[in-house]
């Protein structure tokens, strides 16, 4: 039940738009898919050797040495103590005040943190902190770069002369822009010359065709005042002094951004700039910078997070509903789920951690771990018998155990990234660390007190499974949607969720 979710979870990541993220969770999908395979086969094959090995009496180190088998199975002792514990603690009302409130203040807390944490990737973040590098950017940003932003390269195509009305409309539209520091271009330069060769401040517009602009250009990156400007230029042939220019194949000028401090300011500034490109409509006008790369994961990287958190939650509800198939239980179970992600994203503003490609695999992860946290007590619940209490109090201390000994177990694989100087490896500690704390608080403690309070009312399978063989047995068969089965849940669910109504018998088998 667990790997038909995650791998559902995970499977649904798929569609976004991260290659980062795509890969994570394709790769993650098939390899709880693998993992589940080997342990109903390989694994499950060891077991069965190995209880073979304890009923023939065989030392588990030293097979070669036979055991006397004196020692009698007694009940584990510290199982008892903890059914005598949750008896007498969790039906207090006390109790269940206790932890309903604790869990109200902390979704209050994690929602106020959750509202400001923020969105931004910071690629130098991902080198590791105490290396060379990141000192000397920090010497370099703090000494000799603090108030100058990004230096952009704007680009274009083919340009020919009749496109020069066009240059001189983005280049007064960019230079209008409160987003950037400054404009460099050619065309500015080349404008103003040609309007000190000429008689009119606007004698450029003379120059748009194609008998004048080529040796006007020609002139003017052969000039003092142009020749900077010919490392800017690509020509279909040779740039010769004293000759017309060749046909322009494409050219480039520089913008400069302001110093922005997150993404709510540089994110709009590069669509600023991307709707004066096309508004221009000059052929394959585009802009770039290297920080692009980041500004863009900015741009997408929360709504691609929520996008896959949503869709993998809508992946978790129906698989759980369809295994489960208790509504009450399927609510509770993505209740929890819900608790747990607001927790882990409030948590990690508290802790210094924004919205970037890393978070988002990791928030994506945790989706994976909060459902084992609680499906288990869940499926636990349906299975015993008794009242509320009694069979709240049976599925933690069946299912508790191992639910306790995955998280302790996933927090110790990690924790030694904890002292890493790696952005990446603290961002997978910190999630893991807040995934396995809040998950097995609402797991063992808050699902507990639901289960007890609001959970599904036992299904009286006896009855429904005597009458089922009697009937199947004078009919000749066994009804199916009524087929006693030892393992599972699923089978009473379903007959609880579809009552047979009135009167009904089985037909007999054609």
């Amino acid at each position: 039940m667990t790997t038909v979710t995650d791998v559902s979870a995970f499977a649904v990541g798929a569609v976004t738009l991260m290659p980062g993220l795509q890969s994570f969770c394709v790769t993650t999908a098939l390899a709880l898919a693998a993992i589940y395979l080997l342990q109903v086969s390989w694994f499950t094959a060891w077991l069965a050797l190995d209880e073979k090995r304890i009923r023939n009496g065989q030392h588990s180190i030293l097979p070669c040495i036979s055991l006397s088998q004196t020692t009698e199975i007694t009940t584990d002792p510290y199982q008892d103590r903890l059914r005598s514990l949750l008896s007498w603690l969790l039906p207090l009302r006390s109790y269940q005040a206790l932890v309903v409130v604790v869990s109200a203040l902390l979704l209050g807390v994690s929602a106020w943190g959750a509202t400001g944490i923020r969105q931004k990737f910071d690629p130098f973040l991902l080198i590791p902190q105490d290396s060379y590098m990141t000192r000397f950017i920090q010497v370099n940003d703090e000494f000799y770069n603090p108030y100058r932003g990004w230096k952009a390269e704007m680009y274009t195509g083919h340009l020919h002369p009749s496109d020069l009305t066009s240059l001189e409309s983005l280049v007064q539209e960019l230079e209008e822009l409160p987003h950037l520091e400054s404009v460099t271009s050619w065309w500015s330069e080349f404008r103003d010359w040609a309007g000190e060769q000429g008689s009119e401040p606007g004698s450029w517009r003379n120059l748009t065709s194609d008998s004048h602009f080529p040796s006007a250009l020609s002139q003017f990156l052969h000039s003092v005042r142009g020749a900077r400007y010919q490392p800017d230029f690509r020509f279909a042939g040779e740039l010769v002094c004293g000759e017309a220019a060749p046909s322009i194949l494409a050219s480039k000028f520089y913008i400069e951004y302001h110093q922005f401090s997150g993404p709510e300011e540089h994110v709009p500034a590069k669509q600023a700039v991307d709707r004066a490109l096309e508004k221009s409509k000059i052929h394959d006008a585009v802009s770039f910078v290297k920080i692009y790369a980041a500004w863009e994961t900015d741009q997408i990287s929360g709504h691609e997070l929520w996008r896959n958190v949503l869709l993998a939650l809508a992946c978790v509800t129906a698989v759980v509903l369809l295994l489960l198939a208790n509504i009450k239980i399927c609510l509770l179970v993505v209740l929890t789920i819900v608790l747990t992600l607001t927790d882990i994203v409030g948590f990690l503003h508290f802790w210094g951690i924004t919205i970037d490609i890393i978070s988002c695999i990791n928030i994506v992860l945790a989706i994976g771990l909060c459902v084992d946290y609680s499906v288990h007590i869940c499926h636990a619940f349906l299975l015993a018998r008794g009242n509320k209490r009694e069979r709240a109090v049976t599925a933690v201390v069946n299912i508790g155990p191992a639910v306790m000994n995955g998280g302790v177990t996933t927090f110790l694989a990690l924790v030694l990234l904890g002292g890493s100087t790696s952005h990446t490896f603290l961002t997978f500690f910190k999630v893991f660390v807040l995934t396995v704390t809040f998950g097995l608080f609402h797991g063992l403690v808050l699902l507990p007190v639901l289960l007890l309070l609001v959970g599904p009312a036992e299904i009286a399978m006896e009855e429904v499974e005597e009458e089922a063989v009697s009937e199947g047995s004078s009919a000749g068969h066994c009804n199916l949607g009524y087929v006693e089965d030892k393992g599972g849940v699923l089978g009473q669910a379903w007959a609880h969720l579809f009552p047979r109504q009135g009167s009904w018998t089985p037909q007999p088998s054609p």
